[in-house]
């Protein structure tokens, strides 16, 4: 469930273009620690950048194509 959860949440953050605890814990209706938790392995993946206090992060991949080859490259390591 983990993984699927950050499956939709990587797809959410693209699509959306942006990159907050708040937005996770709406759209995949989590507690709000779990969402931050997701937001720093977005971070650690590159989907997203670093903290910057209140407002969202920026979000790094311009589209779902860009997404899907980020993953590829992550899956061979």
């Amino acid at each position: 469930i983990a993984v699927a959860r950050f499956e939709a949440a990587q797809k959410i953050v693209v699509m959306s273009q942006q990159g907050s605890s708040a937005l996770m814990h709406r759209k995949l209706e989590i507690g709000y620690a779990r969402a931050g938790r997701i937001i720093d392995q977005l971070e650690a993946a590159g989907i997203v950048g670093p903290f910057g206090g209140s407002k969202a992060r920026d979000v790094l991949v311009s589209d779902l194509a860009t997404l899907d080859i980020i993953l590829e490259t992550l899956d061979r390591i």
